[in-house]
């Protein structure tokens, strides 16, 4: 018998789907644009990107439109999960300078939502180290009634 994932675990599960994607990304461009996913309420994953139709957009701009999405979503009951990954420069605990790293904020229907930062550098030969993640605080507030 397949044990059922809470909203919460289920949005933990996506952000291991999709931290592959962000590290395959920084390691062939050093950059990647924001992107996410989300859960149907069937079950279904389902990736997402955002463009606003400029060539260079702003990341800022992108995490704004796929958060949007997924409140429209949230609010039809159309969702039970989402997450939205971003490069962020961010001091981690126990540290002095600001490093790179990965953000990747999550929110579930049953009220879940933190926000989960992976620092990485790149080693002398070019190679990402991406180090162990840790939650950083609450995340959008997607499901939230005032979100």
């Amino acid at each position: 018998m397949v044990e059922k994932l809470s909203q919460s675990e289920e949005a933990v599960q996506l952000i291991d789907e999709l931290l592959p994607f962000a590290e395959k990304m920084l390691e062939e461009n050093r950059e990647f644009l924001p992107f996410g996913a989300h859960i149907t309420t069937e079950g279904e994953t389902v990736w997402d990107g955002a463009a606003n139709g400029e060539e260079r957009p702003r990341s800022q701009d992108l995490i704004s439109l796929l958060q949007e999405r997924y409140r429209v979503m949230a609010s039809q009951g159309s969702i039970r999960a989402c997450v939205v990954l971003y490069d962020i420069l961010t001091i981690p605990p126990g540290a002095s300078d600001k490093q790179d790293a990965i953000c990747a904020v999550a929110d579930s229907s049953d009220g879940y939502s933190e926000r989960f930062v992976f620092p990485y550098s790149f080693d002398a030969s070019g190679e990402l180290i991406v180090e162990a993640g840790y939650v950083a605080g609450d995340g959008a507030g997607t499901f939230s009634p005032n979100a």
